[in-house]
């Protein structure tokens, strides 16, 4: 794995970069803000992730170690390839993403460049309670967090009706939001 490249930037064409390190030229996809940083023949130094697949290897490469972290959670939400994570981190502030998500702001996410409502409410039902306790993001609410409301409004959220989305998440007990809804969408199958 390649997790940090240390060299310099050779070719920039906005959204790629040309980095020697070593005499060995890495092409590395990078946030459309942070090509404008990366000036040829400027020494730079990017947290990367590779991504291995059956016809290709892409190098994905983060000024921020913040981005590539956001980058990471955001592709193990089903339905958010590399292209459209990469696409949201060219468009927030890290920081403000991570308050977004946990404070469940669907219209703020909606706005990011790729995601829609429903990628948007899939990103604050598989990240909300992770990046809560990764980074110790708290809600604005402050009040206390009913797990079974906050899993009746997900299924809700997904097409299912009121009644339907209590009566499975009355069947089922779970510790978190996200497990509630798994095990609610089982008895709704």
């Amino acid at each position: 794995m390649i997790s940090m490249l240390k060299g310099e930037v050779v070719q920039n064409s906005g959204s790629d970069i040309t980095l020697m390190v070593s005499g060995v030229g890495y092409l590395v996809h990078v946030p459309s803000g942070t090509s404008l940083s990366l000036v040829c023949g400027d020494e730079a130094t990017l947290f990367t992730t590779l991504i291995a697949r059956e016809d290709s290897m892409d190098l994905y490469g983060f000024i921020d170690l913040r981005q590539k972290e956001i980058f990471s959670l955001l592709l193990n939400v089903s339905g958010v390839g590399p292209k459209t994570a990469m696409n949201v981190i060219s468009g927030i502030d890290p920081n403000q993403f991570l308050d977004e998500v946990v404070n469940e702001n669907i219209s703020y996410l909606s706005t990011l460049p790729g995601i829609g409502k429903k990628s948007a409410q899939r990103i604050v039902l598989e990240l909300r309670e992770k990046i809560a306790k990764l980074y110790k993001v708290r809600a604005r609410t402050g009040g206390p967090v009913n797990i079974s409301e906050d899993a009746v409004a997900a299924l809700v959220a997904l097409g299912y009706s009121e009644t339907q989305a209590r009566r499975s998440v009355g069947c089922v007990k779970a510790d978190s939001v996200e497990d509630l809804v798994r095990g609610a969408l089982k008895e709704l199958m």
